[in-house]
């Protein structure tokens, strides 16, 4: 018997295959890709993967769904190079050695709405271990991430993934597709590695930064940052990185963030 979704893990389970197919050929998967999926559940995009990709590692936390999904696929593991493997693992600590091989493998996803912002800030730490990062999550976290300057969803989220990745909206995807259905809209998008981002002498103090500038959204970003540093080196600052003092924290771009941590 299929298991039932439990609220307490924010599972959502994409039930609808021309969904699951239409995710599949966003990401890009082909016949000699390798392919980590997060949060496999009832395993209707493992099932649409497997008839893409070479190999499939499927990530479950549950272990009623990775009963489930054992059942499904009695076969795995009974064949040297069996093209699934299941994982029964916390996303959040896991450790990624483990089921990473050698080469760069494509990670795709229906992420768990409560923690889908902790798991993407995880995929920071492995970014030069896979090709991309697609995802379906909840659209207002699509938004955080896709925003652009002089937008309310504009943020410390939104600057953090632009560092680290370029961005790539998809698609939404209807409740109906879901079972149980969300109360909320869904979004499909893709994050791949920046091979050379802005690169910032001190990771940590630029990370710190951008905490800080988002500190308070109805100031200036000046009045948000002048507590913690010194008025005349942050005048500086703001001329060298072609800034007005009466700046918005919404408003600057990520160059310019980048630019002012490289000063400050």
């Amino acid at each position: 018997m299929k298991p039932r979704a439990k609220k307490s893990l924010g599972q959502h389970f994409l039930a609808d295959p021309n969904y699951c197919r239409k995710i599949a050929r966003f990401a890009g998967i082909d016949s000699q890709d390798s392919v980590v999926e997060i949060g496999s559940g009832t395993g209707h995009l493992t099932r649409v993967l497997l008839g893409m990709a070479r190999h499939v590692t499927a990530i479950e936390f549950d272990r009623e769904m990775v009963a489930y999904l054992q059942d499904q696929w009695p076969e795995k593991g009974i064949n040297q190079g069996a093209p699934l493997t299941i994982v029964q693992a916390d996303v959040l600590t896991l450790d990624w050695n483990t089921i990473l091989g050698t080469g760069p493998v494509k990670v795709i996803g229906n992420l768990p709405y409560n923690i889908s912002t902790r798991i993407l800030q995880r995929m920071i730490a492995i970014k030069d271990r896979f090709h991309s990062c697609t995802v379906l999550i909840q659209k207002e976290v699509a938004q955080r991430i896709l925003a652009s300057p002089n937008c309310k969803d504009y943020g410390y989220f939104t600057l953090l993934m632009k560092y680290h990745f370029q961005r790539v909206a998809g698609f939404d995807i209807s409740a109906g597709a879901f079972v149980p259905k969300p109360k909320v809209q869904s979004h499909v998008l893709k994050l791949i590695p920046r091979q050379h981002p802005q690169e910032v002498s001190d990771y940590e103090a630029f990370l710190s930064l951008l905490k800080e500038a988002f500190q308070q959204r109805r100031k200036t970003l000046w009045n948000n940052l002048k507590g913690n540093h010194d008025p005349q080196r942050l005048g500086a600052a703001f001329s060298a990185c072609h800034m007005v003092e009466q700046a918005r924290p919404e408003s600057v771009t990520l160059e310019q963030y980048v630019c002012l941590s490289r000063m400050l």
